[in-house]
């Protein structure tokens, strides 16, 4: 209850806030317009290559209009998101003339303020705001709306920006912490490793499945409540501790079968398979793998890399050990 008060009170001081426009109204932006207009921002302009996505998402938001061009959107806005694909925000950027009251922030993970330096030249300030959460599979706005909520948000700014911007974050459920433009990549690696790859790793059981004759609904129906109750422990606590498995065990004989099996049905999945072996030895042995079971594990990982000369994907950082 409280909460939804705050969240009150914060549409009664966000209505005489920026004028705020978006360059680029896909998925992410078109949500994040619609819940920041939700929050009571003042979300007034809207441009997008294809001009009828601009047009429907101002339907959708009172006093917001769709404008033909990204300058035109600058000229009547005071705080500017670009939402467009990655590869384009340094382009826009570029393409604008800002003024010096201007404040212009993008949504990309990886990148920090330097994609916009056209704009900081031109006395604008800058920022980053990128919500940590995956909008794969969502096609409707409100959709993204809702998923927006509770996220923490990757925020680099300065000054009355970075308050503004950690304001947003609050306002819309979420967290917001400050990642500095050099830890970006990192941050958004990580971002990657636990959704984008983890994905991969499922799409790989679920061919493990496949090669053992079932079919990929099948295989996704026994997996996804494995997959669910695994990150459900983690959301406990200490992940070591929650991990399973064979190598947690020290059982050599399994992992042995396990990568001749893998030899005989799917060779192409033998490196990532062993890469995940050797990189689950550091939680074993936090969760109490003995020594000697873990150096027997280390020697049968490496033996069977070398002797198929299957590459060290994650060799020069980890445990240095497995070399």
């Amino acid at each position: 209850m409280d909460k939804d008060k705050g969240r009150d009170r914060d549409r009664d001081s966000n209505s005489a806030g920026p004028r705020i426009g978006f360059i680029g109204v896909g998925v992410l932006g078109a949500g994040l317009a619609l819940a920041l207009a939700q929050r009571n921002y003042n979300v007034a302009a809207a441009a997008s290559r294809r001009t009828v996505s601009a047009r429907d998402l101002a339907a959708k938001i009172p006093g917001c209009r769709a404008l033909e061009s990204s300058q035109d959107l600058a000229d009547g806005a005071d705080l500017v998101f670009i939402t467009t694909p990655d590869a384009a925000i340094g382009a826009v950027a570029a393409a604008v003339q800002w003024r010096p009251d201007h404040q212009v922030v993008h949504c990309c993970g990886a990148a920090g303020r330097e994609i916009l330096r056209p704009a900081a030249e031109q006395g604008a300030s800058t920022g980053a705001f990128h919500p940590l959460q995956t909008f794969a599979g969502l096609n409707d706005p409100a959709e993204t709306v809702a998923r927006l909520s509770g996220v923490t948000f990757a925020i680099s700014a300065e000054g009355r920006l970075r308050e503004f911007l950690d304001g947003v974050a609050r306002s819309l459920g979420g967290q917001p912490v400050c990642i500095s433009d050099a830890a970006r990549p990192l941050y958004h690696a990580a971002a990657v490793l636990s959704c984008g790859y983890l994905a991969a790793l499922l799409h790989g059981a679920v061919e493990l499945w496949q090669a053992a004759g079932f079919s990929e609904e099948q295989a996704l129906s026994a997996l996804l409540p494995l997959s669910r109750a695994t990150l459900e422990n983690v959301a406990k606590g200490d992940i070591g501790n929650q991990v399973t498995g064979p190598v947690m065990r020290g059982d050599t004989a399994t992992v042995r079968s396990h990568l001749e099996a893998l030899g005989r049905s799917k060779p192409e999945l033998t490196g990532l398979y062993l890469a995940l072996a050797e990189a689950s030895l550091p939680m074993a042995a936090k969760a109490g793998l003995g020594p000697t079971e873990a150096q027997a594990l280390r020697q049968l990982l490496l033996e069977y890399r070398q002797n198929r000369q299957i590459a060290n994907p994650i060799a020069g950082s980890g445990d240095r050990r497995l070399e």
